[in-house]
């Protein structure tokens, strides 16, 4: 099976002439051998400028958004070019930034051109054009599953539920002295809107539906990545001794350093509340009611783990990880950023389970997932990073093997010997 998910790194690399390690260049090389197609490309994107502008016109053109969306966010990175709307205007070349700007462009090109799931193929045309043309064989068919985006609902204190996936940017809410604000690009901050205090404690809750995600900014500065399936009920304003919050589902946390308010999450999984004693730190949380295990991974800082009479004191790279029987344990030097891929938009199924695997992509573009035989459980490994935001086709094309196989039919993703 070709690992083609974090060919990008190296090709960006590779097309600005920046040194490759070892490891690097052997993948590289296996990659441009898989098709010989791919080293004459890359070699054109490296030695060529004067196409690369129709091929950029050409893409801004074409209907197919996702792939100048990928393209336009890859230059942003960059800050080569900032795009205004879903469909960004064609670049224009800043005086004197001679080819290493081209350099960036062509880099981003290839990425979404080849590189990037395996949307396009290019060919030359007849005065030495790239014409990017869809791959029908990896193109996404009106029966794919498109992937999840950020998408959320606000409940209020008083009931009133808010659609953050159509409400405008600014002011949503008032609640107590806070206005709640809808930043754009999946976040949700409380700012304060006077020094009046409410006398009553106002609660609200954010949810996520499968294949949605969201950013929340809490009163005290802390943020919360809540991935799909998710809620977080929290106060508009915290008062008292301590921070308080309660979650369902996987929740990435960066808290607000307080030492006098100490930061708890209560953590519900069936009748089961577990609770997560911070001061301040960065931490990951996991606790799905579909997932045998609650687990919790500390990025920085520590933190303490409580169930009922169980306890653990957690170091970075540490996870905590509780059973369906209640049993805790602390496991030691955990991948963290495997762990923590789902909040920088990537999947990481390196040595995951296929049971596993298939929970998180049925929860990311809301399928249900149908086992046609019985399929002795396996691993994934060498996978690398894949990106969440490919259609689900493209995934488990990357996913199949000579002893799995999958087919999507409308909602329903079956998976056969």
């Amino acid at each position: 099976m070709e690992h083609s998910f974090d060919i990008d790194r190296i090709v960006i690399k590779y097309v600005r002439e920046e040194d490759l390690s070892p490891e690097e260049t052997a993948f590289l090389q296996q990659w441009l051998e898989a098709d010989p197609s791919r080293e004459a490309m890359i070699n054109d994107i490296r030695n060529q400028t004067d196409w690369m502008k129709d091929s950029l016109k050409q893409m801004q053109q074409t209907s197919h958004s996702r792939i100048w969306d990928q393209l336009s966010s890859r230059l942003e990175e960059e800050g080569s070019w900032r795009s205004e709307g879903a469909v960004a205007e064609a670049p224009v070349v800043p005086l004197g930034a001679g080819t290493r700007w081209w350099r960036r462009i062509a880099a981003a090109v290839a990425v979404a051109a080849i590189a990037g799931g395996g949307y396009w193929v290019v060919k030359h045309g007849s005065r030495g054009a790239v014409v990017p043309e869809v791959q029908p064989q990896v193109a996404s068919a009106p029966a794919d599953a498109q992937p999840g985006g950020n998408r959320a609902t606000l409940t209020l204190s008083n009931g009133q539920q808010i659609n953050l996936d159509n409400s405008g940017n600014g002011v949503v809410a008032s609640q107590g002295n806070m206005n709640v604000t809808k930043l754009g690009d999946g976040q949700l901050a409380y700012k304060k809107a006077s020094e009046t205090l409410t006398a009553a404690a106002l609660f609200n809750t954010l949810s996520t539906p499968r294949a949605g995600q969201f950013t929340l900014t809490l009163p005290d500065g802390s943020r919360v990545w809540l991935n799909n399936a998710s809620s977080i009920r929290y106060p508009v304003a915290f008062s008292g001794g301590s921070r308080e919050v309660e979650l369902t589902g996987e929740a990435y946390f960066e808290v607000a350093k307080d030492a006098a308010h100490p930061f708890k999450v209560a953590v519900k999984k069936g009748e089961r509340i577990s609770t997560i004693e911070v001061l301040g730190t960065s931490f990951n949380i996991m606790a799905y009611e579909d997932e045998g295990a609650e687990r919790t991974t500390l990025v920085e800082g520590s933190v303490r783990f409580v169930n009922g009479s169980a306890s653990t004191l957690l170091k970075p790279e540490e996870q905590s990880v509780l059973d369906e029987k209640g049993s805790l344990k602390t496991l030691d030097h955990v991948n963290v950023a495997e762990i923590t891929a789902w909040k920088n938009g990537f999947f990481h199924f390196d040595h995951a389970s296929l049971q596993t695997t298939m929970r998180q992509l049925a929860r990311w573009y809301d399928v249900d997932v149908r086992y046609e035989e019985k399929i002795e459980d396996q691993q994934f490994n060498g996978m690398g990073k894949i990106q969440r935001n490919l259609p689900l086709s493209v995934v488990l094309k990357g996913l199949e093997n000579e002893h799995i196989h999958f087919q999507l039919n409308g909602r329903e993703l079956v998976v056969k010997p």
